[in-house]
């Protein structure tokens, strides 16, 4: 996410002597003669630790929101209305490579060990958890912390998400997201920025966040012929 200093000169100059004077003229007063004030350097605009977000029109899928550099910290929105923009383009934009994805290839196991499937009921697993922390939040006006070992948690997602469906599973993650986005409408900019934005960072950690942390696993490289690679 300098201007020019215009310099004015005053000319100093004197009327001429007349030829049968006998004293030279006085120089001019010293106000008469102001040197030209020295350029002033107008402070470099402040860096901006945040990019602003390409549009789809200008930059690929991938690269629609944007992520700090390393050993930057992105400042997290302040609003329910910029919170809920950066968490539904976030989620269209997952839902829409996770639903195009073929189903035969769901249980297709991914570099950490889990399937597509197990990817896809852990996000819901915290998107319903997320669900839960902020209720808390909302009665009691304090933050919930995380008390659980998140390897255990994540480890018995996994594991329940073994006997169901590709279907069942993308289903299950929608509703999860549906009751998610109905308990951030009920909080308030101020529950927001509670405790050092407690809540903003818990739902881009659950939400936007994680959805770019696992939008490779379900990123289909355009084919050839520019059509979709699900059959």
């Amino acid at each position: 996410m300098i201007a020019s200093l215009d310099r004015d000169h005053l000319s100093g100059a004197v009327a001429p002597s007349e030829p049968d004077q006998l004293t030279a003229p006085e120089p001019p007063e010293p106000s008469e003669r102001s040197e030209p004030p020295e350029p002033s350097e107008a402070p470099e605009p402040p860096e901006d630790k945040l990019a602003p977000a390409p549009t789809a029109a200008t930059a690929p899928e991938a690269q629609q929101r944007s992520t700090p550099e390393p050993g930057q910290t992105r400042q997290q929105p302040q609003t329910l209305s910029d919170m809920f923009r950066l968490v539904d383009d976030g989620w269209r934009r997952f839902l829409r490579s996770a639903s195009a994805f073929p189903s035969e290839r769901m249980d297709e196991r991914l570099n950490d060990g889990w399937t597509r499937k197990q990817m896809l009921a852990h996000i819901a697993a915290w998107h319903d958890l997320t669900h839960d922390r902020l209720g808390k939040l909302i009665l009691t006006g304090e933050s919930a912390p995380f008390t659980d070992s998140a390897d255990a948690f994540n480890a018995r997602v996994a594991r329940q998400a073994i006997g169901r469906t590709a279907g069942e599973t993308l289903k299950e993650m929608e509703m999860t997201f549906n009751r998610l986005r109905r308990q951030l409408g009920r909080l308030t900019d101020e529950q927001l920025a509670a405790h050092n934005g407690w809540a903003a960072e818990v739902i881009a950690a659950n939400t936007y966040d994680h959805y770019e942390e696992h939008r490779t696993d379900v990123h289909q490289p355009p084919v050839a012929d520019g059509r979709s690679g699900r059959r």
